[in-house]
């Protein structure tokens, strides 16, 4: 599946936008990391769901759109953790 870069991944795009913004500070700790971790797990689901083998390579494209974002490369290294399973793994 391979869409141009403002198609279908716009709403994506504004829920990790979304999500982003709530980066823990450094007086919020490690349950805030923890929670950050947890939902940029939920997202690398959806974008492998939604994008299959394209989920990486889309994964990319958001971190270079967003590339102060500790989200998007949590996201992109999730997406890439995945990727690197076999199957019945």
């Amino acid at each position: 599946m391979h869409e141009d870069e403002g198609s279908t991944s716009d709403k994506f795009q504004a829920m990790l936008d979304v999500i982003a913004r709530s980066e823990p500070s450094i007086a919020s700790g490690q349950a805030d990391f923890d929670r950050l971790r947890v939902d940029a797990a939920k997202a690398a689901g959806v974008l492998i769901e939604f994008y299959g083998d394209a989920a990486l390579e889309r994964a990319k494209l958001i971190e270079r759109r967003s590339p102060q974002s500790h989200f998007a490369r949590l996201v992109t290294a999730e997406v890439d953790r995945r990727g690197k399973r076999r199957p019945g793994d």
